[in-house]
């Protein structure tokens, strides 16, 4: 039994005091996300949990011993109150001069651009910062920043990072698929606070002064783009200097997608976004090459300086991820103790503090994937690493690394299991053969790059080291090609929901506390927790097999239905579609249902009529007859679809229906005319390109 492992199950909250705040305060900004408060109730909760915790040290002593647990119970009311108002703060449209409160159809927007152009299929994409909005002949300063995309289809200044446009058109807000299953791109994008989108043609803008923009940022990209052009100079332009980019730098547009498909089929896309793994040998690295140092409080004060500009400056110019942060703020902490404060705390307390940090700096990052996965995977690795090591002891030197390494791979592998499916719904097979492969040669990899950058201005040592990292690079790639598409690598369509995420942890608490702790009653939690998962795996089961839908999917440019009933699922529309990365919106949804492809019983379709279990569906994608009918044609529901030249007005002479729905494959102008209509006319209507997938279930 570790003694480091148990003394923090034990002794928890007193080894890691921020553990007592980061609780209460990740409590709040979770509940606030999904139960939203108003600024006032969470004042009040604060300045009363606040007040009580001042009065409290004034009652009789009797009192307070007799009471000693409600000043606990204030401060974490407090504390909760405090993320809760974290969050409130940290949405920008609570503020007075958020761009969204100024816009208006005739409004002039000043932008500034925030990213360098990333090349799209038909646009280029970046960000912008919203400088001022044009009102009542007056500029007027407004903060924000938005989704910008410039037609490809036009002749585009070259536009860099700073410069300044005005915009001639009002942003559309951000909107998501409503696709069940899908990923939730709205949500996405509210925690980067981007809550609009801009189309652009250059008919639509006009560009202003140029090197705008923040001088340290500018000098980022500078950065960036010297570590880009060596790399593609030695390297090459094809799939291995995609790689070394994103290896060094994170850089990830010029990544080839079976190359990224491949690491995760095999469990280590890790390897290819710059994680905590690079910034320890960053850390490791600086720590050697200031070794010769003499101990003294200058001189560390000088390490600390210049391990801190590195540390900080490699997380800005690789984009600055959520587990980069987390890497970061941890480092610093080490290094601020070590070389400034001359003391060593608790890593457990350490990894607690830059959580707290980074929430407070940013509560969104509560619902980010990679910090979710970024801090599970160190504090797995700190538990169960040093136990799962000494499971066996190797004698040779090369065995105990490699049993060093696939001791690291499960440890970290063993708490990230129940997010992982529960984000991906997918486990790889060969995670730790992959993790054996691109570890160390990632390593040796990354190494040789920094090495390649520094002999750069030397042409023929640079050329040599290119050429050992493009194969070695290569050799790489394939390997794990080669993993990936060995039989049953992956298993897919895994249903995991939140609640079996949550017994999914009881279950590895419980057994952790059992084996490390002896504790018995630890073992019959775990096994009451696999229990929890199995009647949740049951009851969906059982809600599955008795499901009948209706889905009408938001497929842009395509008209997508399915009829599901049980485990079957019926497919009418473009079939164009299942050649399209579109399709995997179809599969998602499908996982969701768990259904597969199988005619329903309750299914029939007549021509452009489907009929299931006593509802029917009439699509148009075409002109109306030319003559009325003697009798109407009554159905439940007209897809209106294909951008077909129909007068909807005229539709009430044909048929008798309770409801229209607009199709994704109609354009937006179109949708947005019949929409009119159906308001004056009193028509129920729903269009999916802008409230989502349309989605009925039968009772």
């Amino acid at each position: 039994m570790h003694f480091e492992s148990t003394l923090f199950v034990v002794m928890g909250w007193k080894r890691a005091p921020f553990l007592r705040i980061l609780v209460p305060l990740l409590a709040g900004i979770c509940l606030q996300l999904y139960v939203s408060l108003f600024l006032l109730p969470l004042l009040i909760m604060a300045g009363i949990s606040a007040g009580g915790i001042l009065l409290f040290r004034f009652l009789p002593l009797q009192w307070r011993f007799a009471a000693s647990w409600i000043p606990g119970v204030l401060i974490f009311m407090f504390l909760y109150c405090a993320g809760s108002l974290l969050l409130y703060k940290a949405d920008i449209r609570h503020q007075k001069w958020f761009y969204g409160n100024f816009i208006a159809d005739s409004s002039l927007l000043l932008l500034q651009i925030n990213e360098p152009l990333q090349e799209k299929t038909h646009t280029y994409k970046t960000t912008a910062k919203v400088i001022a909005v044009h009102q009542q002949g007056q500029w007027v300063p407004v903060k924000g920043c938005l989704l910008l995309y410039f037609a490809k289809d036009s002749c585009l200044p070259g536009l860099v990072y700073g410069d300044r446009i005005v915009a001639l058109k009002r942003p559309e807000m951000i909107k998501s698929s409503g696709n069940p299953g899908a990923f939730n791109y709205r949500q996405y994008c509210v925690t980067q606070q981007l809550y609009h989108q801009l189309y652009l043609r250059i008919t639509d803008f006009y560009p202003l002064h140029r090197n705008g923009g923040n001088p340290v940022s500018r000098w980022l990209l500078k950065a960036r783009y010297y570590c880009l052009n060596n790399l593609k100079q030695y390297i090459g332009n094809g799939p291995e200097a995609g790689m070394a980019e994103a290896l060094l730098i994170g850089y990830r547009q010029d990544l080839d997608k079976d190359v990224v498909q491949a690491y995760s089929n095999t469990g280590i896309v890790h390897v290819i976004a710059i994680s905590g793994m690079h910034l320890a040998l960053l850390y490791g690295t600086l720590l050697w090459c200031l070794q010769w140092l003499p101990v003294c409080k200058s001189t560390n004060l000088l390490k600390a300086t210049v391990i801190l500009v590195v540390l900080w400056g490699f997380a800005l110019l690789t984009g600055a991820s959520a587990s980069v942060l987390r890497s970061a703020v941890m480092f610093t902490g080490i290094t601020t103790g070590r070389f400034i404060l001359d003391r060593y705390s608790s890593i457990y307390n350490t990894l607690t503090a830059s959580a707290t940090v980074l929430l407070c700096f940013n509560p969104y990052l509560a619902i980010d994937a990679g910090f979710q996965l970024s801090y599970l995977a160190v504090l797995s690795i700190l538990l169960f690493y040093p136990p799962v090591y000494r499971l066996w002891e190797m004698k040779r030197k090369w065995a105990n690394l490699v049993w060093q390494m696939v001791a690291l791979s499960l440890a970290a592998q063993l708490m990230t299991t129940p997010v992982s499916l529960f984000y991906f719904h997918q486990f790889p097979n060969y995670f730790l053969l992959a993790n054996l492969i691109a570890v160390p040669l990632s390593t040796v990899i990354i190494y040789g790059e920094v090495i390649l950058l520094l002999l750069a201005p030397f042409r023929m040592a640079a050329v040599w080291i290119g050429r050992a990292l493009k194969y070695g690079i290569w050799a790489m790639n394939n390997s794990i090609k080669w993993l990936g598409d060995l039989p049953h690598a992956l298993i897919t369509n895994i249903h995991w929901s939140l609640l079996q995420t949550v017994f999914a942890y009881g279950i590895i608490a419980g057994l952790a506390a059992w084996w490390l702790l002896k504790w018995r009653t630890g073992g019959l939690l775990g096994l009451l927790c696999l229990w929890g998962c199995v009647l949740v795996y049951a009851a969906d089961v059982t809600i599955a097999d008795n499901q009948r839908k209706i889905i009408v999917y938001n497929v842009p440019a395509h008209t997508a239905i399915d009829c599901v009933e049980g485990g079957r699922a019926q497919f009418t529309g473009d079939d164009s579609i299942w050649q399209l990365p579109a399709a995997q919106v179809l599969n998602c949804t499908r996982n969701e249902w768990r259904a597969e492809t199988g005619r329903p019983a309750g299914f029939q379709q007549y021509g452009h009529c489907i009929s299931f279990h006593g509802k029917r569906l009439l699509i148009i994608d075409s002109a109306l007859p030319a003559y009325l009918p003697v009798k109407k044609f009554k159905t439940d529901y007209i897809l209106l679809a294909g951008n077909s030249f129909v007068d909807i007005k005229q539709l009430g002479g044909w048929y008798e229906f309770d409801m229209l729905i607009f199709a994704a494959s109609n354009s937006v102008r179109r949708t947005e005319k019949w929409q009119r209509i159906c308001d004056t006319l009193g028509w129920k209507y729903h269009a999916v390109g802008e409230t989502g997938a349309f989605i009925y279930s039968f009772p």
